[in-house]
C-alpha cells in the first residue's frame, strides 16, 4: 500500500498531532507500506528529514491567517507539492492531517488524480467552524468527498458530524501511547537535584502554556490550599511555554508561589520519562473557553498513567476518552478553582488511592497499541470493515 501524509505542521515541531501522526504513520504501518510525508518548511528541518525513517518532501509553510490573499502562495505551494509526490509515487491513499487547510488541497488532488483520500478532526477546529462562513461551507464538502474521517475522541467525532461529516465514515480513532517508554525504571536524581525536588510531592503537568490548558486555574487552587494550610509540602513542575508564560509567571509572584512552582519550560520527548518518574501526580484541568477552544483528547493523561501517576483532567472536550473518572484519575470542572483545589487535596491526602488510580492508568495505557490503532487506520482508509482493537 502506498500512502501521503499531508501536514503542514510536522517536525521539528512539538504538539500531539505531530506525536499522533509520526506513530501511526511513520512508525507503525506495516513495513511493506510506503509511506511519503508532505510537510510544511521549518528552521532546521533538512536534518531531521535526512534521518526520518521515510522520505520527507516540504512545500513553503509561510505562515499567514487563514483564507488572507498572502496565504495563496503557501496553499498553491502545498498543492504543487503534492500533486508531484502523489503521480511520482503513485500514492494510492492521501492522509490529511486537518480539514482546513490539507483537506482543500486533497479535494484538488482528488479530481486530477483520483486518489482517495481520508481526513483528520483534532476538536477546536469542528467546534469553531460555524463561526466562519467560508468554513462552514468547504467542511461539508471536503467530508463528503472523503473516504474516511478519523476523530481524535467520541467528542471531537459528535462536532466533526455536527460540521458535516457523514456519521457513517467518521471513526474515532483515540491516541495511543508507547507505554513501555514510561515505565521506566529512570535515574531521576539529577532532576530531583537541579529542581529541589527531595523531600516534596511533586504535581506535574506537561502542556502548552495556553489558558484552555488551566495553568492559571491551577495557580490559584495551590494558592486556596495554602492559605487554608493544606498545600504541605507540594512542588508543581510545570513543563513547556507559551504565550501565557509572562502572564503566568506574574500571576505566581503575586500569589506568593514562586517557592511552590517550577518553570522548567520545554523538554525533549526522550525527557519526559525521568518527569513522569519524578513525580507523585499530573494535572492539566482542561476547559472549554468562550471561543470553543476546546482539548481534543490530551495524550499526556495517558502517558502520565503509562508511568503509574494518577491524573486530574478537565471534564471537557475529549479529555473523558483519555481520563476513566475513578480508575485512572479524577475528573474536575475546569473553570472551578474550588473543584481543582479539592480535587488536588484529596490526592495529596491519600498516598493509597494515588497508588490504586496510578495502577488503573498503567492498565489503561496498554489498552490499545499504536500498530492496533495503525492497523484500523490502514484497513478504513482502503475501505475495509474495522479490524477493532488488539491488546498489546
Amino acid at each position: 500500500m502506498r500512502h501521503a501524509l499531508l501536514t503542514e505542521q510536522w517536525f521539528p515541531g512539538i504538539g500531539g498531532s505531530i506525536q499522533l501522526f509520526d506513530a501511526l504513520y511513520g512508525q507503525h504501518l506495516p513495513a511493506g507500506d510506503h509511506l511519503h510525508v508532505i510537510a510544511g518548511s521549518a528552521p532546521g528541518d533538512a536534518a531531521l528529514d535526512a534521518s526520518y525513517p521515510r522520505p520527507v518532501t516540504r512545500f513553503n509553510a509561510t505562515r499567514y491567517e487563514w483564507m488572507k490573499p498572502e496565504s495563496a502562495a503557501e496553499y498553491a505551494s502545498m498543492l504543487a507539492h503534492t500533486l508531484r509526490v502523489c503521480a511520482r509515487e503513485r500514492i494510492e491513499v492521501l492522509h490529511c492531517a486537518r480539514v482546513i487547510p490539507e483537506g482543500i488541497v486533497a479535494m484538488a488532488v482528488h479530481r486530477a488524480l483520483g486518489i482517495p483520500y481520508t481526513v483528520w478532526v483534532h476538536g477546536e477546529e469542528v467546534s469553531i467552524y460555524a463561526r466562519y462562513a467560508v468554513k462552514k461551507r468547504l467542511m461539508p464538502r471536503i467530508f463528503s468527498g472523503a473516504r474516511a474521517v478519523f476523530a481524535n475522541s467520541s467528542f471531537t467525532l459528535d462536532r466533526a458530524v455536527l460540521a458535516g461529516a457523514p456519521a457513517e465514515r467518521v471513526h474515532v480513532v483515540n491516541p495511543a501511547v508507547d507505554a513501555a517508554a514510561f515505565a521506566g525504571p529512570f535515574d531521576t536524581r539529577p532532576l530531583v537535584d537541579r529542581w529541589n525536588l527531595a523531600g516534596h510531592t511533586v504535581m506535574l503537568t506537561v502542556g502548552r502554556l495556553t489558558r484552555r490548558k488551566g495553568h492559571d486555574v491551577t495557580l490559584d487552587a495551590l494558592a486556596r490550599l495554602r492559605a487554608q494550610g493544606r498545600l504541605g509540602d507540594l512542588v508543581w513542575a510545570v513543563l513547556s511555554d507559551g504565550e501565557l508564560e509572562h502572564e503566568l509567571k506574574a500571576r505566581c509572584t503575586a500569589l506568593g508561589l514562586d517557592d511552590v512552582v517550577r518553570w522548567v519550560g520545554p523538554v525533549g520527548r526522550n525527557e519526559l520519562g525521568p518527569w513522569y518518574a519524578a513525580a507523585d501526580l499530573f494535572v492539566m484541568p482542561n476547559r472549554t473557553l468562550d471561543d470553543a477552544d476546546v482539548e481534543g483528547f490530551g495524550m499526556v493523561f495517558l502517558e502520565a498513567g503509562a508511568a503509574g501517576l494518577p491524573v486530574i483532567g478537565g471534564r471537557s472536550g475529549g479529555v473523558p476518552d483519555a481520563v476513566r473518572e475513578g480508575e485512572t484519575g479524577l475528573l474536575v470542572d475546569g473553570a472551578s478553582v474550588l473543584d481543582v483545589s479539592e480535587a488536588i487535596a484529596s490526592l495529596l491526602a491519600d498516598p493509597a488511592r494515588r497508588e490504586t488510580l496510578g495502577d488503573g492508568g498503567r492498565t489503561w495505557a496498554r489498552r490499545a497499541s499504536w500498530r492496533a490503532q495503525a492497523a484500523r487506520v490502514r484497513a478504513l482508509s482502503l475501505g475495509l470493515r474495522d479490524p477493532g482493537l488488539d491488546t498489546p
